[in-house]
């Protein structure tokens, strides 16, 4: 009897070393450019993991889905495929859509949502926070050597815009990485974090650094931190007076950045009132889910606008205005009904519950209120984005309904 509970309670361990394991290579994965096959494998592993789960646990795993952020989700996807059925290229939708929502947000989030059912808040808390702490060391190895090769090309630090689509990953893993602040790991919170802030200023795009000092204070605030944001100021400040000190011709990205009020000419007549001047002639139906059928209709109109600065589509640089092109005002509802869902559902969890699932929350709210939030009002965010923030809030929401 006693042999039969050990090796039980042996199966269960390394079952939950799989789960928590496989999800955290995922999201540690997520983040780097140039490993598409070991991202295939993992999510493979990770889709057949939730598949066998499901079919044995079935039952009791459909019950935690009946929650508002389930409808929302839902609502989401009637809106994509609403967007597929409008647009004038339905193959070229359908295949956006099948990989962009389908796949990374819908699949994803229901795999993750699966596969730490069985354990515990506190387990799955962790497993998100240090999953995205540790993601910073791979980033910044693959930054740094990213660096390296622009240098041996003639390209100095802080002299191009090549690692702006770092902007994503960092905003995800500073709310994170403010968890170990308040613990008694300090000295690797110090290292990573200046790691992490080198990242952050190569970007070279002021939304991601408004979104990070968005939340940052936020954060802040609600911990009533205020030691943290001066040091930060402090260092931020010493950093820039010595670099236009040393070398003012080497920074001049980088301070023409800190001085834009509206770099690519995003308002006006610019990449978002261009948007809004298509959305105007079709703001109830929409035009079609995916990039290209804006490119397409925006270059296809660009001679009936002369007043347009971009003669060639960038993009709408709005998240927002990103889906109502799509999928007119039920694209528009649907993706905020979603968004506003999971912010709901991170207030609750962050005043419901304490200790490590308390920072789970509000690191979850953070990434949400930064990235899509304040981050979507400069740039269209990758919708992919949000395929873990729905599995872990799915995974942490179903523990708070068994309290």
């Amino acid at each position: 009897m006693v042999l039969d509970q050990l090796s039980q309670q042996r199966e269960q361990n390394w079952q939950s070393l799989w789960n928590r394991g496989l999800v955290s290579l995922y999201i540690i994965l997520y983040f780097l450019d140039g490993v598409t096959r070991y991202k295939h494998i993992v999510s493979a592993l990770l889709f057949i993991t939730a598949i066998v789960y499901l079919y044995k646990y079935k039952a009791e795993f459909f019950v935690t889905l009946k929650n508002n952020i389930t409808l929302a989700t839902l609502i989401f996807v009637a809106s994509v495929v609403y967007g597929i059925v409008i647009s004038f290229d339905v193959h070229y939708s359908i295949g956006k859509a099948g990989n962009a929502v389908f796949e990374k947000v819908i699949a994803i989030a229901l795999s993750i949502a699966v596969v730490l059912h069985k354990e515990s808040a506190k387990d799955i808390a962790r497993t998100f926070i240090y999953a995205l702490i540790v993601a910073i060391l791979p980033l910044a190895v693959a930054d740094a050597w990213q660096y390296l090769e622009e240098y041996k090309n003639g390209h100095l630090p802080l002299t191009t815009f090549n690692h702006k689509y770092k902007s994503d990953a960092v905003i995800f893993m500073m709310p994170a990485l403010l968890f170990l602040w308040k613990s008694k790991h300090k000295l690797v919170f110090t290292a990573l974090a200046l790691i992490l802030g080198l990242i952050i200023i190569g970007t070279m795009q002021r939304g991601t650094w408004l979104a990070i000092a968005l939340t940052s204070c936020l954060w802040a605030i609600i911990n009533r931190e205020w030691k943290l944001p001066l040091l930060a100021v402090v260092i931020f400040s010493l950093f820039v007076a010595v670099g236009h000190q040393k070398s003012p011709e080497h920074f001049t990205k980088f301070f023409s950045k800190l001085q834009q009020t509206d770099s690519s000419n995003r308002y006006g007549n610019g990449t978002q009132g261009s948007a809004l001047d298509l959305i105007k002639e079709n703001p109830i139906k929409g035009y079609g889910y995916g990039d290209e059928i804006f490119y397409r209709v925006y270059n296809d109109r660009v001679d009936d606008y002369p007043q347009w600065i971009a003669r060639v589509s960038i993009g709408p640089h709005n998240l927002t205005l990103a889906a109502w092109f799509a999928g007119g005002i039920f694209g528009l509802a649907a993706l905020w009904y979603l968004l506003i869902s999971v912010g709901k559902a991170c207030v609750s969890g962050y005043k419901r519950t304490d200790d490590v699932i308390k920072a789970a929350w509000l690191t979850l709210g953070l990434i949400l209120a930064g990235d899509f939030f304040v981050r979507g009002a400069f740039e269209t965010v990758n919708i992919s984005n949000l395929g873990v923030l729905l599995g872990f809030a799915l995974a942490l929401r179903a523990k708070q309904k068994q309290l």
